[in-house]
């Protein structure tokens, strides 16, 4: 269920100044408007009969001129209600209904195109001349503000149906995974290990666990897209180890000599926690897998970014083949990997954790050496 977010909607009035005093500015228009609310719904219906797209919409909706009060409604609101919680619920509930109904949110743009227009040849034909220009700028903000809430409902509610499916969808592929790997183990006990089939079924499992990851991954980044971050100070040498104690837990870089070099000037990252934490995480795991293995060596240093203030640098380099320059874009794509086993979330898990908190991402490689990743991110001034 999604909840009206008031505080967002309020957010919205403030930057619009739909304070008490400029709503009052049309106190003594109003009447003139809402007299006319049923030439308001006549005319909308009219304009949306004349659009084929919408025209079918009309002509099947479930009861026959429900639309046009609604509509009415709607218009006499827009000038009683004061932009009151119970009206902005009721514009909230606008944009989810749009998504359940299936209506392209270009045609509800449209139609809030088509509303100022109706307000405005009433302002220029009832209006007084000399307060023309008031009543249309409150109208116009009033508009803006309906348009607003219903975009943003209706973005909140269709990407809301969307990741629950994906989520569903996961959660079922990856039960089954490990149904079908667990019986492949039990396979593989009862086989000789000197059998040509025992390493099938070691290349099976390997498949199997690279899916479940893959499902893990795909979740993780539908989450970390859903949810707003919370932005605090935290020491980077503290992620970084939280980082590498989750990547030593699995083994991955017990053979790896890895050298962390900050800068004691640029200490402490601005972003949120968990998501930062990540960003190191994969990007670390992402330089395990393709360092050298002969010389396995990854350096992990900080600086100021010199180009912004408030910002620092952090580089990660590892020694091993560097991408093609045909490939480097590809590798932030989900599920793009050139590695065996890859499951092609991880560059893009970090990329989307760093433009959350505001940061930028560059793969650099580096000629006769290795790879290196380069990342800013904002820092306490």
């Amino acid at each position: 269920m999604i909840v009206t977010p008031l505080q967002k909607l309020s957010f919205f009035k403030e930057k619009l100044s739909l304070n008490e005093r400029e709503l009052e500015k049309l106190a003594p228009f109003r009447e003139i408007f809402t007299s006319k609310k049923y030439d308001f719904s006549d005319y909308f219906y009219n304009f949306f009969s004349s659009v084929p797209e919408t025209k079918i919409f009309l002509e099947h909706y479930e009861t026959p001129g429900f639309l046009r009060k609604a509509w009415a409604y709607w218009f006499e609101s827009l000038f009683t209600k004061n932009l009151n919680e119970e009206f902005m619920h009721y514009l909230w509930k606008i944009g989810i209904r749009h998504v359940e109904v299936n209506l392209d949110q270009r045609f509800s743009n449209l139609g809030f195109h088509v509303a100022r227009q109706f307000c405005h040849q009433i302002i220029l034909s009832e209006i007084p001349h000399d307060k023309v220009g008031i009543v249309s700028s409150v109208v116009d903000k009033l508009i803006d503000f309906c348009l607003l809430v219903e975009t943003d409902a209706y973005i909140e509610s269709s990407t809301y149906c969307d990741i629950e499916i994906v989520k569903g969808f996961a959660d079922r592929v990856r039960n089954k995974i490990t149904i079908i790997g667990g019986y492949i183990k039990r396979l593989q006990r009862h086989t000789d290990i000197n059998a040509p089939s025992y390493a099938i079924y070691d290349s099976l499992i390997s498949e199997s666990i690279t899916c479940e990851q893959m499902v893990f991954d795909t979740k993780n980044y539908i989450e970390m897209s859903q949810n707003e971050p919370v932005v605090q100070e935290t020491p980077l040498e503290k992620l970084i180890n939280a980082a590498l104690e989750r990547l030593h837990v699995k083994d991955k870089y017990k053979d790896i000599r890895i050298d962390i070099q900050l800068d004691s000037k640029v200490s402490s990252v601005m972003g949120d926690r968990w998501d930062i934490e990540n960003i190191f995480y994969h990007l670390i795991q992402n330089s395990i897998e393709a360092v050298d293995k002969k010389n396995p060596y990854i350096k992990i240093s900080s600086s100021f970014y010199d180009h912004l203030p408030g910002r620092l640098q952090i580089e990660i380099f590892n020694t091993g083949t560097p991408p093609k320059e045909k490939d480097i874009d590809k590798l932030f794509i989900p599920f793009f990997s050139t590695k065996p086993f890859g499951t092609g979330f991880g560059l893009p898990i970090a990329r989307l954790a760093i433009r959350r908190n505001y940061g930028r991402i560059f793969m650099q490689p580096v000629p006769g050496q290795g790879t290196k990743v380069i990342i800013n991110l904002p820092c306490p001034v």
